[in-house]
């Protein structure tokens, strides 16, 4: 007779993305993984494989979220329903703190294709709700996705950098400033 789970998989891939994030995709072990869930490196093996296995698995969870937000959240057309989802989708990334670890996922995405086409989906995700958002005019919907896309992960290089605040906030500031010039009738206040 099996011995039942005490830790669920999404339990261990949550920790598992912790550890992730707090040790790098290069530093990582699976012994780490396992003194951190509370179970023995043999049982973590055999439920999940080896590291890369374990690290592809979380990082296609983070993408589950990201979809599960996306169809969680009203994809109301308008720049009001845009900058209310926009602030929350930023208000996410927190103060900064530990957002370099980030910075080892996306060495992690570049050099491994199938890691690649899982944040290129992300990508695709925050790009397209953006777009549904965007009114018609007076710019083209998908180019505009693409400015302000860019603007939000550009502005989380430069606040990575700068440290100008926290991170959440320069990211919503940044996003403002640049929907303010693209639609300057409206307004976009950074403050909740």
């Amino acid at each position: 007779m099996p011995r039942p789970k005490l830790h669920s998989d999404d339990e261990i891939l949550e920790t598992a993305q912790a550890v992730l994030l707090r040790k790098g995709p290069s530093d990582f072990t699976l012994s780490d993984v396992a003194v951190a869930v509370g179970l023995s490196r043999a049982a973590l093996i055999q439920r999940f494989g080896d590291k890369a296995t374990l690290h592809a698995l979380v990082m296609e969870r983070m993408t589950q979220e990201v979809r599960d937000y996306f169809v969680q959240a009203p994809s109301e057309p308008g720049l009001g329903p845009l900058w209310f989802m926009l602030k929350d989708l930023i208000a996410g990334m927190g103060t900064g703190e530990g957002s370099e670890a980030y910075l080892l996922l996306l060495w992690g995405d570049v050099r491994d294709p199938a890691l690649r086409v899982l944040a290129n989906e992300r990508n695709e995700l925050v790009r397209g709700a953006i777009e549904v958002r965007l009114p018609a005019g007076p710019h083209e919907p998908f180019k505009t996705s693409l400015l302000i896309q860019a603007v939000i992960q550009g502005s989380c290089m430069q606040w990575m950098v700068a440290r100008d605040g926290d991170l959440a906030s320069f990211m919503t500031q940044s996003t403002a400033n640049v929907l303010s010039v693209l639609y300057p009738d409206q307004e976009f206040p950074a403050a909740p």
